[in-house]
């Protein structure tokens, strides 16, 4: 039996919705013989799935993303959709089936985002095991912006600037208009008490005296984190 999602993706196909292009001759109707035989092209199925999944996960409706993966996985088990369940799952806070999750990627294409996947795991309890998987995690895939983001805040959170610099410089090249990256920059340059680059980070980036403040109070918490693991300060 046909899923609901693969119903509809086979009802966009025959009405051409993905280019907006009527088709030139009738289609038959779904139950036509040749239909039968042929069935809706599983690529553009696949496409169109994860498409829809990954608009959930960027809006934040995770259950209904989760409900789609579980739904797609009575026909097919792909290491995107894998990832995508990964992904999912830590977002929904369980850690133990997105773990499992990430390692099955290991040693495929999806090695690199398995890795950043991990790395974000552990940022809140190992910040070294979280530099390792994310350090691991730049070297199979560079050019990523939001790797090389987490990579040179987790550096930061472990007080290692020298490490975070290039890190969090690469990626606000690498996204001139993302504020993420320069932001993050604007934290170290109060972590470090360098002035100069504050100001011509700050004014690049135009940052409002608001946003500056938002800045020190997490400059301020990332130092009080350090003097906790560093055992200067009892946790709360």
């Amino acid at each position: 039996m046909r899923s609901w999602f693969a119903m509809v993706v086979v009802s966009c196909v025959l009405a051409s919705c993905a280019t907006g292009r009527q088709p030139q001759r009738p289609l038959p109707p779904p139950d036509d013989k040749t239909y039968a035989q042929e069935g809706p092209d599983p690529q553009k199925v696949q496409q169109l799935r994860g498409e829809l999944i990954r608009s959930l996960l960027e809006k934040g409706q995770y259950y209904a993303a989760l409900a789609h993966i579980e739904d797609a996985k009575q026909t097919a088990q792909t290491p995107e959709l894998t990832f995508l369940e990964a992904e999912t799952r830590r977002h929904l806070g369980q850690r133990t089936q997105a773990e499992v999750l990430y390692k099955k990627l290991l040693g495929t294409p999806a090695e690199g985002q398995a890795y950043h996947g991990l790395g974000l795991l552990l940022a809140a309890t190992d910040v070294d095991g979280a530099i390792r998987n994310l350090r691991s995690a730049s070297e199979r895939l560079p050019t990523d912006v939001e790797i090389r983001n987490d990579l040179g805040y987790a550096l930061m959170e472990a007080g290692r600037y020298t490490e975070a610099l290039p890190e969090l410089s690469t990626a606000a090249e690498l996204a001139p208009t993302q504020l993420k990256s320069r932001n993050n920059l604007i934290i170290l340059m109060l972590l470090t008490g360098n002035q100069a680059g504050l100001a011509q980070m700050t004014q690049q980036a135009g940052t409002t005296p608001e946003t500056l403040k938002q800045l020190r109070d997490q400059a301020q918490g990332i130092r009080g984190q350090q003097a906790v693991r560093a055992g200067k300060i009892p946790p709360a």
